[in-house]
Order: C-alpha cells, then structure tokens, then sequence
C-alpha cells in the first residue's frame, strides 16, 4: 500500500512500534469490495469482519469481550461492527504478531490510539473555527 510515513515528533527505539501503528492506521482500510458507497457509514455483521481482517470470530468475541473493540451493536445473536473496529482489529492483530503485546499493553494501547485520535478530531475542530 503506497502510504506515506507521517512525520514523527520523537525518537525513542522503544516507540517503533507505535510509529508503525501510526503509519499503518493511515491506510488501513477495508478492501474495495468492501468499502461502502460514499456517505453511508457502513455496518458489518461478525463473520464480515472475520472475512475483512482475517481474525476468528472467537477472537473478535474475546477482543469485544476484554474491552479491546467497541461494536455498533451486540445483542445475544449478533454482534455488528463499524469501519473504525474494523481499524482496531487491525492494529491489534498487527500489535500480537509482530511484537507480541498482551492483553494489558493491547489496552493501553487502544486506549492511547483513542485518545490521539481525539486530539486529532479536536485539531481539526479547532482549525476549521480559525
């Protein structure tokens, strides 16, 4: 995927990791097939996702179920997901494989992306007030 490396602020080998996450939150998206038409927020049932991230269902259950990924909604039949969890499931499987991060380091993780992604709807609030 040709996106490019967002421009980093910090240096520290034990943050490369998080300026890999970074870059790789730019362009993961779902795969074209699918992306919804433009406009509409699109809602995937669970074996979607499974399809989409390539994660087991049982996973994505476990995910949802230790508070690592938010649904849209979950009821006793169906759990139904966004683009964003689907962005999440991503980061996470990236997270395991490649560095191994347990459950706890995966919380504070989601909990850190979620808060610069915050920060960052905030700066465009802002800017766009300027």
């Amino acid at each position: 995927m040709g996106a490019t490396q967002p421009q980093i602020l910090f240096q520290s080998p034990g943050l490369n990791f998080l300026k890999k996450t970074i870059a790789m939150s730019k362009s993961n998206q779902p795969a074209p097939d699918d992306i919804p038409a433009s406009g509409s927020q699109a809602i995937y049932t669970i074996e979607t996702v499974e399809r989409i991230t390539h994660i087991s269902k049982d996973r994505i259950v476990l995910y949802y179920q230790h508070g690592l990924v938010s649904p849209v909604q979950a009821t006793e039949k169906e759990i139904l997901f966004d683009e964003e969890a689907i962005h999440k499931l991503r980061q996470i499987a990236f997270l395991l494989s490649e560095y191994g991060i347990n459950h706890q380091g995966l919380r504070e993780f989601v909990s850190l992306m979620d808060e610069v992604n915050r920060l960052r709807e905030e700066v465009r609030f802002l800017r766009q007030r300027l």
